[in-house]
């Protein structure tokens, strides 16, 4: 009788849960509810998708970072934040790398949001042994790579940039205008500074892409279609007595919101004013100016797919080793690219963790809703952690297959 009452509970329990706009379901039997996430959450807490979360007891722990984003999505979803060492949780965000004993130790409803060996993929962490491919994809080199023998490379003429191993956020960054000032005996990444950037007004840009991976064993690489255009604070001027003006330089953030030009928009409908665009209103923009955008951002995808193709194999191997289940781990990446006069994209680093601060609307606007579609695309198990029981059909769970959005586009390599 015990055994009749319970499967009649979770049969009305269900039923309710039909009627859900944020549950949706998975499983062999498709009995299985996965949790849809809303980008509006964030910022107005919607009661029923709040009592989501609280019935199925839903965790999430933070560990050696930090994301005011990523905790208010998921508390705003009726997920409650556990201590940092609790082992019941359904998401860990964390800042670095797991162990292999705790990735072993991972149930299968479980999520992080790393892969082990992904950094394989953060240009500025790779390791020797995969140079070789970066540089014949990318043009760039470890500095303590080379040798004062190379003959070609000193009397190479054009501006190079320096950048310092296992930095963010445009710190040690800077310009040189001949080879023979390179430093060779710092560990330091160098790579060809391209004198013929795109500029839009006189300023040059860059765009912050956002790429997710939810399997390395078969590669699945989702990029979401909207992003990030940051600006050079200053005019862009090839000469090179300017070659130290940071603000003309670079357009990382960081640097420039600490220019007294810095121009912010404190309207998220507004997406072409100011320092940061939308990348839908620079390709708007570069559409008018009668530039082929649609070619444009298919070299841009065939670029990540050749940087992530680089590190494939590595990671692959390491899941198979370390990861228990094939839904544990996802990857979100910040692909910075630069977009020359031809329409030429270069690959200026991958992030791995990239920033997702919120320091303007539009900030929110394009980063909320792209945390959502990626929550929703890895797909959360309605799990209460602390009931580890397997169900019958969970094998069959395959989050990818339900499309719970049309923000994430896939694109699988042909090879």
């Amino acid at each position: 009788m015990p055994a009749v009452r319970e499967q009649k509970d979770e049969s009305e329990s269900s039923s309710e849960d039909e009627k859900l706009p944020c549950i949706a379901w998975s499983g062999v039997s498709k009995r299985i509810p996965v949790l849809l996430f809303c980008a509006e959450a964030v910022v107005s807490k919607d009661v029923v998708i709040h009592s989501v979360g609280e019935k199925y007891n839903l965790a999430f722990k933070i560990v050696r970072t930090e994301s005011r984003l990523v905790r208010g999505m998921l508390v705003n979803h009726g997920f409650h934040e556990v201590h940092p060492n609790s082992n019941d949780f359904n998401l860990m965000w964390t800042g670095s790398h797991l162990k292999p004993y705790l990735l072993r130790s991972l149930q299968d409803f479980q999520k992080v949001n790393h892969f082990p060996r992904a950094g394989q993929c953060d240009q500025k962490n790779y390791h020797d042994h995969f140079f070789h491919i970066i540089y014949y994809l990318f043009k760039f080199f470890k500095v303590s790579n080379l040798t004062q023998t190379s003959g070609s490379f000193s009397k190479d003429k054009g501006a190079w940039i320096i950048k310092p191993v296992a930095s963010s956020r445009g710190r040690g960054i800077y310009l040189v205008s001949s080879p023979s000032q390179i430093p060779l005996d710092e560990n330091i990444l160098v790579s060809r500074y391209i004198s013929n950037p795109l500029l839009i007004d006189g300023f040059k840009f860059d765009v912050r892409l956002y790429v997710l991976v939810t399997s390395y064993d078969p590669l699945l690489i989702y990029l979401y279609e909207e992003g990030l255009a940051r600006f050079a604070t200053v005019k862009y001027d090839h000469a090179t007595a300017n070659i130290k003006n940071q603000f003309m330089h670079l357009t990382n953030y960081s640097v420039n919101k600490k220019s007294s030009d810095y121009v912010s928009c404190d309207d998220p409908e507004v997406e072409d004013y100011g320092n940061k665009w939308s990348m839908s209103a620079m390709l708007r923009y570069l559409r008018q100016e009668g530039k082929d955008t649609t070619l444009l951002m298919g070299q841009i995808e065939e670029l990540i797919i050749k940087a992530l193709l680089s590190a494939e194999i590595h990671i692959a191997t390491a899941c198979k080793m370390f990861v228990p289940h094939r839904c544990n781990c996802f990857e979100l990446y910040g692909f910075d690219v630069l977009i020359d006069s031809n329409l030429k994209p270069w690959l200026l680093e991958v992030n791995l963790s990239p920033s997702l601060a919120c320091d303007a609307p539009l900030d929110l606007k394009i980063k909320a809703s792209m945390i959502s579609d990626m929550f929703s695309l890895v797909g959360f198990v309605c799990q209460d952690p602390l009931l580890r029981q397997p169900r019958p059909d969970r094998a069959g769970i395959d989050s990818r297959m339900k499309n719970p959005t049309q923000k994430l586009q896939v694109k699988i390599p042909t090879l």
